[in-house]
């Protein structure tokens, strides 16, 4: 065993005050001190076994210490690990072609980039090469798209949705070109609605806001439209075919580059290579990241052939942005999925997990709302649910008593804390790793809020 290895290995938690002081962290959600995975589980430095229900950042497709992803890996990595991105590699064009494939019809020109942000960030200089006389973009309430300079104006970390400025506002004024409209959150709407519960008229009223912010609060043309087609940081938020084709419509009608962020949603989790796969709705560029490279990293930007896109001129360069290790990583991955239909087992496992839960919520007063499409999947907590308020520290206590019990919940939304507990597994959980999640999550419940589901 590498000399390194094994110090990691052999490293115990009384060593932690030793190094902590060195480290320094710019956000997150802390845990526990993680060491090893396999499958869909994780240990900790106690050897402390977790079922992790976020996928370490929705980033590990296929759990775990893939064997055959492992295997590929050490074969390209005695031949190649890294060239510099102006140079022809085997491995991207492979990829380039591939995403292709399993991409809607005219998505077919990918860009490789590294990094959500930078990412979401040559998505906007492709737009403003499309439509060069316009210079504002506009995003949704809730969203979250990043923390690079330019991002932080889009993201919901740079306003007061979580009741006070912190964070990213600090960066906002070097991004001001971003404009907000209402995204449909049909649990709790931005504004009150004349028919309780009616989706229908909370999708035309943001619609509504859209045309409006465009024709009346955009000081010059506006390029693009930023946007998650699920918002998922902003609480799991999973919007209609309707909202997102009348979104389609505005922007065909004004001239503005549509650009979908689906960093979370591509590659699978949805039960679909896309999210514009799963709602037969297709933007101008879509931006890919986060499980693309099963955890290595590499994300791309790909785009219409009914728009122009970069020339090698040095509009976007990036030095780890040619990582044979992450492409290879990627085509394994592209290639289990495929073979094994993991696809449907995201779908069936999902539709089997949602159904528990909806079977949980009709017992409990403080599951306000369920929201799931295969892996995604959200349940917003609230104090009871004739008022609908949030349940902050309710789903802080929810997480963190999943600890306790062996299981690793995310958590998301906007507010003064995050009332959505995310249960987003690797693709590969089974029925059984279902009924396992279901039953830790009951008994969390059940401990938090003292009701037997």
């Amino acid at each position: 065993m590498d000399s390194i290895i094994k110090k990691i290995l052999e490293f115990k938690k009384e060593d932690i005050p030793k190094y902590e002081p060195y480290l320094m962290l710019g956000g997150g959600t802390p845990g526990v001190n993680l060491v090893r995975g396999e499958n869909v589980y994780v240990y900790d430095i106690d050897d402390k076994k977790y079922i992790d229900c976020t996928s370490q950042s929705w980033a590990l497709n296929l759990g775990y210490s893939n064997p055959e992803i492992n295997q590929a890996i050490k074969e390209q990595i005695y031949y190649s690990s890294h060239f510099h991105t102006g140079y022809y590699t085997i491995a991207r064009y492979l990829l380039a072609k591939k995403i292709a494939e399993i991409f809607p019809e005219k998505m077919n020109r990918v860009l490789f980039t590294i990094g959500g942000g930078v990412s979401i960030e040559a998505a906007l200089k492709i737009a403003i090469l499309n439509r060069p006389k316009a210079h504002n973009f506009i995003s949704l309430y809730g969203a979250y798209h990043g923390t690079s300079f330019m991002t932080t104006g889009a993201s919901h970390i740079a306003t007061m949705a979580c009741g006070k400025y912190h964070g990213g506002s600090d960066l906002a004024h070097f991004s001001q070109n971003f404009i907000r409209v209402p995204a449909p959150y049909y649990y709790r709407p931005y504004f009150e609605l004349t028919n309780t519960d009616d989706n229908d008229e909370v999708d035309r009223r943001c619609l509504n806001a859209l045309e409006m912010q465009i024709k009346y609060g955009s000081t010059g043309p506006v390029c693009a439209l930023l946007m998650e087609p699920l918002q998922a940081s902003g609480g799991q938020l999973i919007f209609s075919k309707n909202y997102l084709q009348g979104v389609r419509d505005i922007c065909n009608k004004n001239n503005i580059i549509l650009i979908w962020d689906c960093i979370q949603t591509a590659f699978g989790r949805m039960g679909t290579w896309s999210a514009s796969e799963y709602y037969g709705v297709t933007p101008d560029i879509m931006v890919l990241g986060k499980s693309m490279g099963t955890g290595y990293p590499i994300n791309a930007v790909v785009i219409s052939d009914d728009i122009e896109g970069v020339k090698m001129d040095g509009i976007d360069l990036h030095t780890f942005g040619n990582n044979q290790v992450s492409q290879v990583a990627c085509l394994k991955m592209i290639e289990i999925i495929e073979r094994d239909n993991i696809l449907a087992n995201v779908r069936n496992v999902g539709q089997y997990i949602k159904d528990n839960l909806l079977e949980m919520q009709k017992k409990s007063d403080h599951i306000g709302d369920v929201r799931a499409i295969g892996f995604h999947i959200g349940i917003e907590f609230v104090k009871n649910k004739q008022t609908r308020e949030p349940d902050y520290e309710g789903c802080s206590k929810m997480r963190d008593d999943g600890f306790n019990k062996g299981i690793i919940f995310g958590v998301g939304g906007t507010g003064e804390g995050k009332a959505v507990l995310k249960i987003k597994p690797p693709l590969i959980t089974t029925i059984k790793q279902g009924d396992e999640i279901l039953e830790k999550f009951s008994t969390t419940v059940k401990d938090v809020y003292k009701e037997n589901l």
